[in-house]
């Protein structure tokens, strides 16, 4: 028995519907069953653009520049912060200035900085160092990524770097004693006395 007839036995004409054509009971069964095959069909071309799409998504989240604070260590000049940099991109980065805000223990503002990165190409993870000069580093409590001001790459991209892009893409995170992060983090030390 073919995949048609099998696929017949199951369907039962419609009660008065008839083709319009041959009048048959039969005939109606038969474009039963070729709507039932185009829906099919349709359902199995929705179901495969959904896929696409999700693994389009799943790959566009995928692609980040990751920046870790590391570690902070008093040097003689101040404060000294390693940060982790690595380029997730399917492009190389010529290089990302970013302005970060420096917050006491208090959560008051206490520097802002711009930090310029060297080259990543892609891939590429590369360690930073930055000196804050007449800075303790027990006297931060913590790091925000407060905006990149510049961001390069190659200019024949479909999407090239830009400053807001690289913001959009920017991960961050900390494994030294104080987070590093694009919003701030509630100071649960302080206490207000007001």
């Amino acid at each position: 028995m073919s995949f048609e007839t099998s696929a017949m036995s199951g369907l039962q004409p419609l009660k008065g519907r008839f083709d319009p054509v041959s009048g048959d009971a039969v005939s109606s069964v038969r474009l039963q069953l070729i709507r039932w095959r185009s829906w099919s069909v349709v359902g199995s071309v929705l179901v495969f653009l959904l896929l696409l799409t999700s693994i389009g998504s799943a790959a566009a989240a995928s692609e980040r520049i990751s920046i870790e604070l590391n570690r902070l260590e008093d040097v003689e000049s101040g404060c000294r912060m390693s940060f982790v940099m690595t380029n997730g991109l399917k492009e190389p980065v010529e290089g990302i200035t970013m302005e970060a805000v420096l917050f006491d223990r208090d959560g008051i503002v206490a520097r802002f900085l711009l930090l310029k990165s060297r080259p990543m190409p892609v891939g590429k993870t590369r360690v930073q160092q930055f000196d804050v000069a007449n800075t303790a580093c027990n006297a931060l409590g913590q790091v925000l990524l407060n905006d990149v001001t510049a961001c390069a790459g190659p200019a024949r991209t479909p999407e090239p770097l830009t400053p807001e892009r690289c913001l959009e893409v920017i991960e961050t995170a900390s494994r030294a004693s104080i987070p590093f992060s694009t919003t701030l983090t509630p100071n649960s030390d302080r206490t207000d006395s007001q």
